[in-house]
């Protein structure tokens, strides 16, 4: 790895602001985030792995990043991970992306496949996930409804869920604010409700959604229509 890519990671990764108190800032921040960046791209998953990640690569590495001594624990992690705003975050590491130089056959590449998807509808799969190492006592860990478009596999974007509701009125709330057109949203039974697929059709969009045991009676209508003797008809006016 060499340090230009790296200290362009940590440039734009010292943009954000450290909510830690002044006792608290024994590592720097930027240093402590772009470990956890460089080893998820690594494939070390998690806090654990990214401290062991960093063991791994010794002393030379942690100077790279930005670590002035031994870099912290676990728990040293979670804690700073937790107060983050993850969509300033999020908003950095795509400037981060957005200006690095591909390769010209990368490029082309990229291009290329976007312009031979173009004509098909283009997917986003929504969900809510959440943060690992950010649950606190009783309260459950902090969440997020994430977009993801599944031809390229990227992330378009992610939004915190606050912690009293869960992600359906979050995901009602951004589909009234997107331009859908041209695009099939695909999500689970938790998105099952009739407000947020009216809002999805609202802006021009498809839906495809999983149907559960949470609304008994559509399933039984969705199993009989498949099970009754001409119960369904692919024609469009059925």
């Amino acid at each position: 790895m060499s340090d230009l890519p790296v200290g362009g990671l940590l440039e734009h990764l010292q943009q954000i602001p450290d909510p830690r108190g002044r006792e608290g800032k024994r590592h720097p921040l930027s240093a402590m985030l772009a470990a956890v960046v460089c080893a998820t791209l690594c494939g070390f998953h998690g806090l654990r792995p990214t401290v062991r990640w960093l063991r791994l690569h010794g002393v030379e590495m942690w100077h790279l990043l930005g670590f002035t001594r031994k870099p912290p624990v676990r728990q040293t992690y979670a804690n700073l991970l937790a107060q983050i705003d993850p969509e300033i975050l999020e908003r950095v590491l795509l400037e981060f992306v957005e200006q690095l130089d591909l390769p010209d056959d990368t490029a082309d590449a990229v291009v290329g496949k976007q312009s031979a998807l173009s004509a098909r509808p283009q997917v986003e799969i929504w969900d809510g996930k959440y943060l690992r190492g950010t649950r606190q006592g009783e309260q459950r860990a902090e969440q997020l409804l994430v977009r993801m478009e599944l031809a390229l596999g990227r992330v378009l974007s992610s939004k915190a869920i606050p912690r009293d509701t869960n992600e359906v009125p979050v995901a009602w709330e951004l589909a009234r604010k997107l331009v859908l057109k041209g695009k099939l949203v695909v999500v689970d039974a938790a998105f099952c409700q009739q407000d947020f697929c009216q809002a999805v059709i609202d802006q021009n969009g498809d839906y495809l959604v999983t149907v559960k045991g949470n609304q008994p009676q559509l399933l039984r209508d969705v199993e009989q229509a498949f099970v009754t003797p001409r119960g369904f008809s692919p024609l469009r006016r059925a």
